[in-house]
């Protein structure tokens, strides 16, 4: 009778502690995406630079080319048929064409998507809500403040984020589909125009969501096969086959947005242990808190080991699932440490360029792997318990293994709790409350424009763009490629930004960074234009000049 009162007594204990540690977590992923919407919708401006700044603008001329993606774009690696841009596009004149404002909403509702796909996959996997919530608080936070890999999913641009939407929703039709054996007709349709449209805009996609989901099915086949197990509907074969094949086949219709690189067998080695190795190491941050870091590193290979094992070696009885491993929804959660593994080989293997921003999926294998270690964890202890149920002393004992597997998922929770909440504050620290863009010398010189009334300009690539975007598109300073030449630049611009697409009339003002001050020079000589006026601001030299003197050459 006592010991049934103490046990009831840790049970309330633990019941507490696991809702406290529910509305704690809950708390934290919404103080992360809160500071990441309020970057971006307040804040937008804060790590501006010339690749942002192309992609702020873009968004504009997608709404004034009806919706589309011009022909006068001059594109770097990728088309945009399903971004960022393109959903700023129709926000913009809902928001009083406000440009930065467009782009802004358009990554925060694009995130936020990502974040309630990525909810229902892993709900729909068999996770417990502390393990899901947890997941996403460290896949969201383990980066460094405003890096590329942040840059990639919740801010500014958002390169990578409908990549990670589409990665998740394959993984939910995907799990449903094992589940039922069998691919629906209107699935088989939606995600066949999904990879599509995804192969327009380059080879990420595919390296991202359909290649690693491929190896995946092919993987699980093959454990089947082994095992002697029937094989599942072969149409799910026949559909993720299908997706990789259109993905990359649309890259070629686009010619130039493939991964543009030869085969580099000969100087694999050198470059994986260069290049590949240590941006992979640089995509999680241990600056903050490094050994909790490092141990939900080690939480997470354990989870996947727990995982695999399962699919490997269980029966029908097998943790990963209920009914045959073959079906398990587990399977799917192999996706993440795929997408690295084709990322990194592609890296190596091939002279395409490595960068930490490849390697981004890193931090779902990280934060998966936590979750899949608290889920585990405490059915391995049960799958323990139950055998020690037999006997009275066996029970016992089984409980208090029980017990001792939730006090450790708590434990677990406390520090994604502590993490996230670091995190959190740091991210709103750097972001938010030290954003002085508004004293940086681009905004100076919008601002000079502004008040001389001047609207037009010209400047080298790393400077033009970020000053339009610094005044939200009330200046319009375009890139040239030199200021020698006086050239439109070619790199993330439209042509129809320079004359003769446009009228070279009126005063032009010509902004020179120090570094271009030469060539200026010899631009001033061979032209001898009529300068109207010229100031220096914050260290760019400001010169007026009668009319427009950059031409647009084809």
């Amino acid at each position: 009778m006592v010991n049934t009162n103490i046990d009831a007594k840790k049970n309330r204990i633990q019941s507490v502690a696991r809702h406290v540690a529910l509305l704690l977590l809950d708390t934290v992923l919404v103080l992360i995406l809160w500071t990441y919407a309020t970057a971006d919708l307040g804040h937008y401006t804060a790590r501006m630079d010339a690749d942002i700044a192309s992609e702020t603008l873009l968004g504009v001329r997608i709404f004034e080319n009806g919706f589309r993606q011009p022909d006068t774009w001059v594109v770097s690696t990728h088309n945009y048929v399903i971004m960022a841009p393109n959903l700023a596009s129709f926000i913009y004149p809902i928001v009083g064409k406000n440009m930065n404002l467009a782009m802004g909403l358009a990554i925060v509702i694009l995130f936020l998507l990502m974040a309630w796909l990525m909810y229902v996959c892993l709900n729909e996997v068999g996770l417990s809500h502390v393990g899901v919530i947890s997941a996403m608080i460290l896949s969201f936070s383990l980066m460094r403040t405003s890096d590329d890999i942040q840059q990639m999913i919740f801010l500014y641009a958002a390169y990578y984020v409908v990549h990670f939407i589409t990665l998740f929703l394959l993984l939910i039709l995907y799990n449903r589909a094992i589940k039922k054996d069998k691919v629906s007709l209107w699935v088989f349709g939606l995600t066949l125009l999904l990879s599509f449209l995804n192969g327009l805009q380059g080879m990420h996609a595919a390296l991202f969501c359909y290649m690693p989901l491929l190896g995946v099915e092919i993987v699980r086949r093959f454990v089947s096969f082994i095992k002697k197990e029937k094989q599942s509907n072969f149409k799910i074969l026949g559909w993720l086959l299908s997706t990789a094949f259109l993905s990359v086949f649309a890259t070629k219709i686009v010619g130039s947005y493939t991964l543009g690189a030869s085969r580099n067998i000969r100087h694999a080695g050198e470059k994986f242990v260069e290049y590949v190795w240590p941006f992979f190491l640089d995509v999680i941050s241990f600056e903050n808190m490094p050994v909790l870091v490092a141990l939900f590193c080690v939480l997470a290979a354990v989870g996947y080991f727990f995982m695999i094992k399962e699919l490997l070696t269980g029966g029908k009885e097998s943790l990963a699932g209920a009914g045959a491993p073959a079906s398990s929804p587990f399977w799917s959660m192999l996706a993440f440490p795929f997408g690295v593994i084709v990322c990194m080989l592609s890296s190596t293997f091939t002279t395409a360029e490595a960068a930490p921003r490849y390697y981004v999926m890193i931090l779902f294998v990280v934060g998966v792997g936590v979750a899949l270690f608290m889920h585990f964890l405490k059915e391995l202890l049960e799958k323990r318990n139950c055998k020690l149920a037999e006997s009275k002393a066996g029970n016992r004992s089984g409980k208090g293994v029980m017990a001792i597997a939730g006090y450790v998922v708590l434990a677990v929770a406390a520090l994604v709790i502590v993490y996230g909440t670091d995190k959190a504050y740091i991210f709103n620290k750097d972001l938010i409350v030290n954003d002085n863009s508004s004293d940086w010398a681009t905004a100076k010189v919008a601002r000079w424009m502004e008040d001389h009334g001047y609207e037009y300009g010209y400047s080298t690539f790393n400077h033009a763009n970020p000053i339009t975007v610094m005044s939200n598109n009330k200046v319009k300073v375009r890139a040239v490629n030199s200021m020698k030449e006086m050239q439109g630049a070619k790199w993330l611009s439209d042509k129809t930004w320079y004359p003769p697409y446009r009228s070279s009339e009126g005063p032009t003002c010509y902004i020179v960074s120090d570094s271009g001050d030469e060539d200026f020079a010899e631009f001033l000589a061979a032209q001898q234009p009529t300068i109207i006026e010229e100031d220096d601001v914050e260290g760019y030299a400001i010169y007026v000049l009668d009319h427009d003197y950059t031409v647009w050459v084809d």
